[in-house]
């Protein structure tokens, strides 16, 4: 049974990309709860999209972006990249390509991994990459991230801990409260100083 959290859930993976349009057609026709927790006519919207045509996915969220609460989904992901930068879980690249976007899209509280991503660690090959390079070419690139890694976990650890203590708070995409002291906002105030540590 789908409740209507676990719809939404599939509206924001198909929303995010997470998710292929043909995944999420086939969801739709297993989920016929979607027309008793919304309604005939919203359903029916779905049903009737054609899934093979080449821009869909506009279609599709123009239907379902208004019965997705964005904040609820989007701070439960930004918590997980950060944790998988302290927790060392997956790949590092990878993660703070993503950090990087998300700071570029609006969260500015994420200007130092952003900006540590944008500043040479995109020259950095990703681990799905390995078998594209040189053995010995891959491993030296890839310790430059092994030398920053601590700094890159220090500010992940700072960030979740303003999570964890309602300072920092997501209430829309790419929109969030900030109820951190000035002080607290170093990485917009003095990201110089945060380089140089």
């Amino acid at each position: 049974m789908n409740s209507k959290e676990d719809i939404q859930k599939q509206f924001y993976k198909i929303y995010k990309g997470h998710i292929s349009v043909s995944e999420f057609e086939e969801w739709l026709y297993k989920t016929q709860e979607i027309e008793s927790v919304y309604n005939n006519d919203f359903y029916f919207k779905l049903l009737d999209l054609d899934y093979r045509k080449k821009h869909i996915k506009t279609e599709l969220v123009k239907i379902i972006e208004m019965e997705i609460p964005l904040g609820k989904f989007e701070q439960p992901r930004i918590i997980s990249l950060l944790k998988n930068i302290i927790f060392e879980k997956g790949d590092a690249i990878e993660i703070l390509e993503q950090l990087y976007d998300d700071y570029c899209s609006g969260y500015s509280f994420l200007r130092y991994l952003g900006l540590t991503y944008i500043t040479g660690i995109d020259a950095i090959p990703k681990l799905k990459q390995r078998d594209e390079w040189d053995e010995n070419e891959f491993n030296s690139k890839r310790e430059i991230l092994n030398n920053i890694k601590p700094e890159l976990i220090k500010e992940a650890e700072r960030l979740l801990s303003f999570f964890q203590e309602g300072l920092l708070i997501i209430t829309e995409e790419n929109d969030y409260l900030d109820y951190r002291k000035e002080e607290e906002k170093i990485e917009l105030h003095n990201i110089e100083k945060m380089f140089k540590e």
